[in-house]
């Protein structure tokens, strides 16, 4: 199974020196948005592709080993794919809202969001309810939002199909579509009944902090009143359908990325106005993740030669060690 996780193909052991470049990556993601946050937005691209070329170096000129690069950049393809295409389309669906909401109307809309994401991923629930999340909770919204949203939207949501990351990316290395779901629907359905009941006491503490003239005002008149954009409901349908589709190579991508144009071509400018559309959001993932994806590389090999000395010899123990890891970061959110 750990063979599945990190990678099939015969490695050679990188350099340790070859794993800097990822730590900096992701330190970089990390801090630098909020330490040199204007520079970043301006570099963030120069960022990815100087670290990027360090390990695309070392395999090409010093390890003679091109092949193992072109197998990480054919999963990234598929990902960028995948994600940019229901970026792309969800952006031409908008929902309309009238009116604001409570804690109990919150916690059924983020389970409900949450089950969305098994349909569309995680990324397309995200952009397609991000919009009337913020809408409905306008005038008290925090922190406690966002992070709940992520949790439950973002990553929760996108555990039962692989439409989405990180599921994705095991989908890529041979992972059976429905592999997790039969596996996996208990601690999931805990996970985000949990979430939800943590969120709908966190919520209700908040929301009987705020003034009284933002609770009351029209909190009974909560509703969806528009969604426009029918059409890119054929488009997403495409794309999901799409995902089953492996031979021949790259027949995947090249349907998603039709899809997306169709559906960019053919939406009417004040859906994308209402939206407030914009390209810059998955042009900023696709830089950071061809980073990553490049930098990770070194990473993986080396701990394919190296998990024994690490205790790390089950799948669930890189799930518990990189789950804590993005956990310590993700809860700055609620602050």
């Amino acid at each position: 199974m750990r063979a599945i996780i990190l990678t099939a193909a015969p490695l050679i052991e990188p350099h340790p020196l070859m794993l800097s470049p990822f730590v900096a990556m992701l330190l970089c993601i990390a801090l630098l948005p909020f330490i040199l946050k204007r520079h970043w937005e301006q570099h963030y691209h120069m960022v990815a592709i100087v670290l990027a070329i360090i390990p695309i170096a070392y395999y090409v000129l010093f390890l003679r080993r091109p092949q193992r690069l072109f197998q990480e950049g054919r999963d990234y393809i598929s990902f960028i794919a995948l994600l940019g295409s229901l970026f792309v389309v969800t952006g031409g669906i908008h929902i309309g809202v009238r009116g604001k909401t409570n804690p109990l109307k919150n916690s059924v809309f983020l389970l409900c969001g949450g089950l969305l994401a098994n349909v569309i991923g995680n990324t397309g629930a995200s952009v397609l309810l991000i919009r009337p999340w913020i809408r409905l909770n306008r005038g008290r919204y925090r922190g406690l939002h966002t992070a709940f949203f992520i949790f439950i939207m973002g990553n929760v949501g996108g555990g039962v199909t692989p439409l989405g990351p990180p599921l994705l990316l095991g989908y890529l290395k041979g992972v059976a579509f429905w592999w997790v779901a039969l596996q996996c629907w208990k601690p999931r359905l805990i996970t985000i009944i949990s979430l939800v009941a943590i969120f709908y006491a966190l919520d209700s503490m908040s929301f009987r902090r705020a003034p009284v003239q933002i609770c009351q005002e029209d909190t009974d008149t909560a509703e969806f009143v528009r969604f426009k954009g029918q059409r890119n409901l054929w488009f997403l349908a495409i794309i999901l359908t799409a995902v089953f589709v492996r031979h021949p190579p790259f027949v995947r991508e090249i349907l998603m990325l039709t899809a997306a144009a169709a559906s960019y071509r053919l939406t009417p400018k004040s859906i994308h106005q209402a939206n407030r559309f914009s390209f810059h959001p998955i042009q900023e993932v696709a830089w950071l993740f061809l980073g990553i994806f490049a930098t990770m590389v070194p990473v993986l090999d080396y701990l394919q030669f190296h998990a024994d000395h690490f205790a790390l010899n089950t799948p669930a123990q890189y799930f518990c060690i990189t789950g804590g890891l993005s956990a310590c970061w993700i809860m700055r959110l609620l602050i």
